[in-house]
């Protein structure tokens, strides 16, 4: 991580200009300033004070235009790459509930890669100490023995487990943006071009991280337009004693799971608790107590084997039969095509982790 330079620059000033800071700003910064330093001081502070009160994006106006850049093939500048980093490292800090996506972290990790290799124009040959803070960040348990830092993540990415915590992926993601704040880059344009692979990660993660904040999806409410129609989802899904009745509107979807045999159901409202259901239910069928966003699953009895389905206001018992139904349903509504398309269109609203 580069310090910030300090760089020449000649202005010319009024004469008056330049008196009233001899007698204004160097008293004020003490006295003992030159009047170059007093004139910098002036300009850094005036600079602060406009970025806090002037006008600014809010988050969702920000994501929302980033999004319209993505799918016009318009690279991201490095203002906006900057503001998606951190936006996902905090999404990383605040879901700790969530299940981490694998690919994802990949690409936030590979993405810094990249961007160290343009700052540094390929020229390094080793570790410099400064790095060493990114490598404390990339937390592992096994020696790495890397002659530079974009070596090093890629040995790093190797030994990445299918299933990343969040406390990894957390301290992983800090790298991306501590670098893009801080380091310098000779070609900006060429860092765009070169992260723009990463920026659909990059802003799932981020928009998944709007929506744990807000609790509502990234949707653009000024549009006058009419909404393109619902999509067509997959009729009912049956399996044994469980029904599951999908559902979408423009901007969601979700599913009712019936229990015939208990005259019941389980109601998900949303695309997050769906999928964190559905991940949780995998889980739980390979004989492991799985907890995930407003869902978790308990082993409650062996022989004959019985599990717990629980939320904060309600819980379900199954026997291995009906549990089994139940995975098969949850299965089964993800790997139907129109749902998968629905679901890929919904990561930029509701976002992913």
């Amino acid at each position: 991580m580069k310090s910030d330079n300090l760089r020449n620059f000649t202005v010319r000033f009024l004469v008056s200009a330049l008196r009233r800071v001899e007698s204004t700003a160097k008293p004020f910064y003490g006295g003992r300033l030159s009047t170059g330093e007093a004139i910098r001081r002036l300009a850094e502070e005036r600079l602060d004070e406009i970025e806090s009160s002037g006008p600014r994006e809010s988050a969702d106006e920000a994501l929302l235009r980033m999004v319209g850049l993505w799918r016009s093939g318009v690279p991201l500048g490095l203002g906006d790459l900057r503001f998606v980093a951190e936006r996902a490292n905090k999404a990383y800090q605040r879901c700790r509930r969530a299940f981490v996506s694998k690919e994802l972290l990949i690409a936030n990790v590979s993405a810094f890669r990249d961007a160290v290799r343009l700052a540094s124009g390929g020229r390094s040959k080793n570790i410099e100490p400064e790095e060493r803070y990114f490598l404390k960040n990339l937390g592992t348990s096994k020696d790495i023995d890397a002659r530079t830092l974009p070596e090093y993540v890629d040995k790093w990415i190797a030994l990445l487990a299918e299933q990343p915590t969040p406390e990894q992926a957390e301290f992983a993601s800090r790298n991306l943006y501590a670098n893009l704040r801080n380091a310098e880059f000779p070609d900006e344009s060429k860092l765009a071009k070169t992260l723009a692979q990463y920026v659909p990660a990059l802003l799932q993660v981020a928009i998944r991280g709007y929506w744990d904040l807000q609790g509502t999806p990234l949707v653009d409410r000024t549009q006058g337009s009419a909404p393109p129609a619902p999509a067509r989802l997959t009729s009912s899904i049956h399996a044994g004693n469980v029904t599951l009745v999908p559902w979408a509107r423009e901007h969601g979807m979700g599913a009712s799971l019936e229990l015939r045999a208990q005259n019941c159901a389980v109601v998900v409202r949303n695309l997050v608790d769906l999928e964190d259901l559905a991940e949780i239910t995998r889980l739980a069928g390979t004989g492991t107590e799985a907890r995930g966003g407003a869902f978790e699953w308990l082993l409650v009895s062996e022989k004959p084997k019985a599990f717990t389905l629980s939320t904060d206001r309600a819980w379900w018992r199954f026997n291995a039969k009906d549990f089994e139904s139940f995975a098969e349903c949850l299965d089964s509504l993800f790997r139907e095509p129109s749902v998968a398309t629905l679901v890929e269109r919904l990561r930029y609203a509701y976002g992913h982790i």
